[in-house]
């Protein structure tokens, strides 16, 4: 889901994504295992001061108004501190829990809090609450079952005019995929866009 809100967001006329620009740091300072580590190591900044370097809007957007949209996992952060993000707007996508226990358990057979990153988006909001910068928070739910009403309202909450374009895309990967996508991606790569349909009822076990 997360992925599909990257690329609905590159179909935008006055946005340029970026593709998880904190893994690298995270393998690094965790050294958390993941199929695509080495490559991640070597395809991304792994200091914090190479993160933030990178995820620098060029002088072109800076100088035009232009949108950078950075998909991250909220566990990412770790090690970072969230003020070093303080003039960014921040959106927060949670899921059903058991559904992400789901999507994990087929990569990682034991997955950790660190792993799950609820904990890192319950610090990450309340810190952003208390700071007076409340993020947006989207449920993944809600995302599926109406996804045209849910982008267009957070457009608008965002201060971005809406563009139809966002509902579709060419299947395939995209030139921003990180490493990961070939472990990851399969799912939105066969996609064309988002369509309505029922959220997922994955038990609880």
């Amino acid at each position: 889901m997360s992925t599909a809100l990257m690329y609905s967001f590159a179909q935008r006329s006055d946005t340029r994504v970026l593709d998880e620009p904190l893994y690298g740091h995270f393998l690094r300072h965790t050294g958390a295992q993941r199929p695509c580590r080495e490559a991640t190591l070597s395809a991304r900044p792994c200091t914090v001061e190479g993160v933030l370097d990178f995820m620098k809007p060029t002088k072109e957007e800076q100088s035009e108004g232009q949108t950078l949209f950075c998909k991250h996992m909220a566990n990412h952060i770790h090690g970072i501190p969230w003020t070093a993000f303080k003039g960014h707007r921040h959106v927060i996508l949670f899921r059903n829990p058991a559904a992400v226990m789901s999507s994990y358990s087929a990569h990682i057979e034991s997955p950790s809090m660190l792993d799950l990153g609820y904990a890192s988006q319950l610090e990450l909001l309340q810190s952003l609450d208390a700071a007076g910068n409340p993020p947006v928070v989207v449920c993944s739910d809600k995302l599926q079952a109406s996804p045209e009403h849910i982008l267009e309202a957070l457009c608008s909450t965002l201060g971005l005019p809406w563009e139809p374009g966002m509902m579709a895309w060419e299947p395939g990967a995209r030139a921003e995929d990180g490493p990961w996508a070939p472990w990851w991606y399969k799912g939105v790569h066969a996609s064309t866009g988002w369509e309505a349909r029922p959220a997922e009822n994955t038990p609880c076990s």
